[in-house]
């Protein structure tokens, strides 16, 4: 069996995908593996705050003004942001990019203030100085789009991972998830086929998880948040939502969304969700 490995910067992190084929299917893997990497650069581009002519950039730009004309993709997933914004009652919101601009204040923060317009697939803030920002669902979202891209393909093993957000086709393998405090470390382990794995910790962000509630970086019994599910949006949303929520609310969190957790807590314990729980070893 083959394996053909692409390494590439995209989405403000380094991107690995790695995909098993039969030699026979040497050429098709590899031209699928090309038509994932240009989706991740094509959203790149979209969606990066850092761009000014990204199309996540213009709407900021036009807050409070004008709408802006989006590409049929970047519209599905400014929904899909609102709607995650009523599933965890406010906790995932990406009208906290004002939390990290000099000058700006919580009041700003309202994902109800996007407004979309499906006739003309265009998007609005509200409020001039508001603006959004996608860091945590981007990469949950490429996973799926990028799984659904290879699967279209016929590629039938492969191991998406987008600076730490996980997605694996086919055959089982075991994914690390890093020692919060110890990031060089790899602490516990869990055997995942075809699932999304996705972790979020202080180790990555520091006090960077900010509380869309409160205004002020999150403060709760978590060191790390791990989300196993199907969808990789679901699970990059929940396991920033779960750092805000703590161990006890983010299991109902998870719960309601079918999704299955494993938390570090700051004092060093392992809660795991029921379903999961033989699932998961020490490294």
């Amino acid at each position: 069996m083959g394996t053909i490995e692409k390494i590439f910067i995209a989405l403000g992190t380094v991107n690995r995908m790695t995909a098993r084929f039969d030699e026979s299917e040497r050429e098709t893997v590899r031209l699928a593996l090309d038509k994932a990497e240009e989706y991740i650069a094509d959203m790149d581009d979209r969606l990066s705050v850092f761009k000014p002519e990204s199309e996540i950039s213009r709407i900021n730009a036009n807050a409070g003004k004008s709408g802006t004309l989006l590409s049929r993709d970047t519209f599905d997933l400014l929904r899909l942001c609102v709607k995650y914004g009523e599933l965890t009652g406010g906790v995932f919101d990406i009208t906290t990019k004002v939390l990290t601009d000099a000058g700006k204040s919580k009041a700003r923060i309202n994902y109800h203030d996007i407004l979309l317009d499906e006739n003309s697939l265009s998007a609005r803030l509200k409020n001039a100085g508001q603006g959004i920002h996608l860091g945590g669902i981007a990469k949950g979202y490429a996973v799926d789009r990028v799984a659904d891209i290879l699967e279209r393909h016929g590629v039938k093993n492969a191991v998406i991972n987008l600076g730490g957000t996980v997605r694996n086709i086919g055959q089982s393998v075991s994914v690390g998830i890093r020692n919060p405090f110890d990031p060089e470390k790899i602490v516990l382990s869990i055997d995942s086929a075809d699932e999304a794995v996705v972790t979020s910790g202080l180790y990555e962000r520091g006090n960077h998880i900010f509380d869309p509630v409160s205004g002020r970086p999150a403060i709760s019994d978590l060191a790390s948040a791990t989300v196993i599910g199907k969808d990789g949006a679901a699970a990059d949303v929940a396991a920033t939502a779960c750092m805000v929520l703590g161990s006890m609310r983010s299991v109902r969190l998870l719960h309601s969304l079918g999704l299955e957790g494993i938390f570090i807590l700051k004092d060093g314990g392992v809660l795991a969700t029921k379903n999961v729980r033989e699932r998961v070893k020490s490294a």
